[in-house]
């Protein structure tokens, strides 16, 4: 008996199978309307998800990486909240010697060194790591071996090298003779230890080699191994069966017995220190970049429900067209809930052509956008952890799909398949059911269901999500354009910048300005140079170094109260080159050098800020920390006042309160180098290279961009928020448009007797056309209302996100009503106007 009820189903399935593709095959444009319209959705939703996995839920590629954390010092400054800070070399080792809950732990920090092995220097991105790192990743070398413990000390350390899988096939051919041959790296003859495993970049995803942290002070910083400033990273990997809850409790002891041990080179007796732990993957996450992708999630679902709405609203009309045919179904035996069943499979099948449409435009998606790295960058420790975001169709992505195909059948398949299948049978098979259906008396109570759950309430529900869309949208674009229209307060035309990164073992902090100094004579003397300076940082960058400012005769009522103000190293032509204006007094000079009195240059807001209705000219200055003007004694004086200048992204906080100094007083061997040029400044490349190649063969140019491109960078998590969001509301848009030209054309062409009938006696075609638009308009007012009061409460939610833009900005909302507005009297008007146009004679005779 079970199986002849089993065989009658699988039989029931395929007759509904059939029967659906004949019933598609039927109704061509509006079932290939409602397939394109859902795997539009569909094909949006899950690329945004690709994006989404990647950015934020996607663990980071390495075996076991659940059990990987990030260990970090936690500080509070009088009680206020805790921050987070790196470890010092010394610190760690206390820590490697204090913990129980991790079964190793290691060290990692970036550097970016120049290879020369084959005569010519170029960039070689890499980690400085201890000798455990590998062991903690669980990455196997491809050739050769890793470090050892002897390599963490300087006095044992080998000098050696790990090179990346593509630096070993790039470089060296893939020659598996490369271990045990020497590579010079800053100036350093290094012996290839081994080969790492393909595809493996560090916890950084940028690394194509790796030294032991032994080697750093002959490698990259003397001090590497001895100073107590907080640089390193400390990756860790639990025991197993411990909890990070677990490792966490037990840090917090153990980091206030470290600062015991080897207390803070800086900070207030009210500090107190203490030691936590956070997994990798939400260590790699910038907050503020998940809210932005969590608001596209967002937009994108409202985005599928107004495709889903739309699919209802083409089912429906559908199914009052058939509701005959069903009604004769009906009256010879057939079931309600086999007619349930027939119809749901068919919205199956069409949902199932959506989602492989849908599936193969969001694989073209995926391939063809790039999830900015601003935007899927962490915004922890400098960038010392990698986004891993390449967004990829995946098994992940096919279950989203399939999960996304399956709601969307009951979300707009079911309402239609209940609604038809309750059909009065004798009434349907006797009447026209459009007309009936309009003389049909109901009290207003009774027509709210109906409103919701038909046709009138999908088309309002779509309008109404398009105006929060649209809004959002709006409110996005708004903002944007004035982000990149803003002053950043210098000229970014025609400047060029870039990284040089000299070894600090061969070039310390003493021999920096020779250093500079030949470096910017040769830079100026390229053709088409107009001037040339150095700074530790860009404009609209997020690396520039701050530190602690006093007031020599005006001390700050406590140490916590000591404002961070930014710091820069800079040379006498530096505000000619970017175009910053002189306020009051004199910049920097070329007498200006070590020997002299200390002297700074002050912008616009630090002397607003500090020295608020008083000339801060002579006033002097020091920096908690600072060589050589690290104390009363050896302070600067304010010498001028110039612009504000835009050190930070335009959206975040762009100007603070800058101090510039000489380098030629005191500077590090790294900087950026600002080079102003007549014409396009990228065509200059070459040229400077062989004039820093001049100055010393062993540097290369890093990070080399023009200024324009380095401000696009600053705001592309903006330009792409933006797009992406505006893609989606303008397919919102054109689905809500397209529901009420459906429901328009489907409306009046039931009517065409009642239209040709009016016309017979006397009704003018303006009369006509406004009282057929009168159901759609009263349907879009209801929506755009509904919209408008949802839109001001949703956009509370963005406000963070904008730029000198008002969530309630009433020109936003006045270009949304008026774009809905004209929409929807176009959609609804042409078809109107086409059945107004016909000859009421023919429509009476044809009947």
């Amino acid at each position: 008996m079970r199986d002849a009820h089993g065989m009658r189903l699988v039989d029931d399935f395929f007759r509904d199978i059939h029967y659906s593709l004949r019933s598609i095959r039927r109704t061509p444009i509006s079932s290939f309307a409602a397939i394109l319209t859902l795997a539009l959705g569909i094909a949006t939703a899950t690329t945004v998800f690709a994006f989404v996995d990647a950015a934020l839920l996607r663990p980071p590629p390495f075996p076991d990486s659940d059990r990987l954390a990030i260990l970090n010092i936690t500080r509070s400054e009088g009680g206020q909240l805790w921050t987070k800070e790196r470890w010092s070399w010394p610190r760690f080792r206390l820590l490697e010697q204090s913990v129980s809950s991790f079964s190793a732990l290691a060290t990692v920090s970036n550097a970016v060194l120049t290879i020369a092995d084959d005569g010519s220097a170029q960039p070689l991105p890499a980690e400085i790591v201890s000798s455990r790192y590998f062991e903690v990743m669980r990455q196997s070398m491809s050739l050769g071996a890793g470090f050892s413990g002897s390599e963490d000390n300087p006095a044992t350390s080998s000098p050696l090298l790990i090179l990346g899988h593509a630096t070993w096939q790039q470089r060296f051919g893939g020659s598996s003779s490369v271990v045990g041959s020497t590579v010079s790296v800053n100036g350093v003859s290094l012996t290839v230890a081994g080969v790492a495993a393909p595809y493996f970049t560090g916890i950084s995803g940028q690394a194509l080699a790796w030294i032991p942290a032994g080697m750093a002070p002959r490698v990259t910083y003397v001090d590497y191994q001895v100073t107590n400033q907080n640089f390193i990273t400390v990756i860790g990997r639990l025991k197993d069966r411990v909890s990070l809850e677990s490792g966490v409790a037990e840090l917090n002891v153990v980091g206030e017995q470290i600062q015991e041990r080897q207390p803070s080179e800086l900070g207030t007796p009210d500090d107190r220190l203490a030691a936590t732990a956070v997994s990798l993957n939400a260590a790699r996450i910038n907050p503020g970049i998940a809210r932005g992708l969590m608001m596209l999630s967002v937009a994108v679902a409202m985005l599928l429900l107004v495709a889903c709405a739309n699919v209802a609203t083409i089912l429906l009309g559908r199914a009052t067209e058939r509701r005959r045919e069903i009604a004769i179904r009906l009256a010879v035996g057939a079931s309600r809930s086999r007619l349930i069943r027939q119809l749901v499979t068919e919205s199956s099948v069409l949902a199932f052509a959506a989602g492989v449409l849908g599936l193969t435009l969001a694989y073209a998606g995926v391939k063809s956008v790039t999830l900015p790295s601003a935007l899927a960058g962490s915004g922890n420790f400098y960038g010392a952890l990698g986004a891993f975001a390449d967004a990829a169709i995946d098994w992940r992505m096919l279950a989203f799909t399939l999960l996304v195909t399956a709601g969307t059948v009951l979300l707009f398949g079911i309402t239609p398949a209940l609604q038809s299948a309750n059909a009065d049978v004798v009434q349907d098979i006797k009447s026209d059911h459009s007309l009936r259906r309009r003389h049909v008396n109901r009290s207003f109570l009774s027509r709210i269901p109906h409103f919701l759950l038909g046709q009138d309430g999908l088309i309002a529900a779509q309008v109404a999500m398009s105006v929060v869309l649209l809004s959002v949208c709006g409110l996005l674009l708004a903002s944007f354009s004035r982000l990149i229209n803003s002053s950043p307060g210098f000229r970014s035309d025609g400047l060029l910048t870039f990284m040089i990164r000299p070894s600090e073992v061969l070039y310390p902090a003493e021999a920096a300005p020779d250093l500079l100094d030949r470096v910017i004579e040769s830079v100026e003397r390229v053709p088409g140079v107009v001037a040339a300076s150095v700074d530790g940082c860009a404009p609209m960058s997020v690396v520039c170094a701050n530190a602690t400012m006093h007031v020599v005769g005006k001390p700050f009522s406590s140490e916590a109260d000591a404002p961070a103000v930014l710091r820069h190293y800079v040379g006498p032509s530096h505000f000619a080159v970017l175009g910053v204006p002189l306020i009051r007094g004199r910049v920097i000079s070329r007498n200006d050098r070590a020997g002299t009195p200390h002297v700074v240059v002050i912008n616009q807001t630090a002397a607003e800020r500090f020295w608020p209705r008083e000339n801060p000219i002579g006033k002097r200055i020091w920096w908690d920390g600072a060589p050589q003007f690290g104390s009363p004694d050896s302070s600067a004086e304010i010498v001028g006042i110039v612009g504000d200048v835009a050190y930070q992204p335009m959206n975040e906080r762009p100007v603070q309160p800058d101090f510039f100094t000489p380098y030629t007083q005191f500077t590090y061997a790294t900087r950026m180098v600002l080079v102003r040029t007549t014409g396009e400044p990228l065509a200059r490349v070459a040229a400077l290279r062989q004039a820093v190649h001049n100055v010393d063969p062993s540097l290369a140019l890093f990070d080399v961009m023009s200024m324009d491109q380095r401000a696009a960078l600053s705001w592309a998590p903006q330009r792409f928020q933006t797009i992406l969001l505006t893609v989606i509301a303008a397919i919102a848009l054109l689905f809500a448009v397209s529901g009420v030209f459906a429901v328009t054309s489907s409306d009046v062409a039931s009517r065409r007797r009642e239209i040709g009938t009016r016309m017979a006696l006397g009704a003018t075609r303006s009369h006509i056309i406004f009282t057929a638009m009168s159901r759609t308009l009263r349907i879009g007012s209801v929506g755009l209302a509904a919209g408008v009061a949802a839109a001001i409460v949703v956009n509370q939610l963005i406000r963070s996100m904008l730029y000198d833009t008002s969530v309630l900005d009433p020109r936003v909302y006045a270009a949304v009503l008026l774009t809905l507005v004209v929409s929807l009297l176009l959609a609804t008007f042409v078809p109107v106007r086409r059945a107004a146009s016909v000859d009421p004679v023919e429509v009476l005779r044809g009947d």
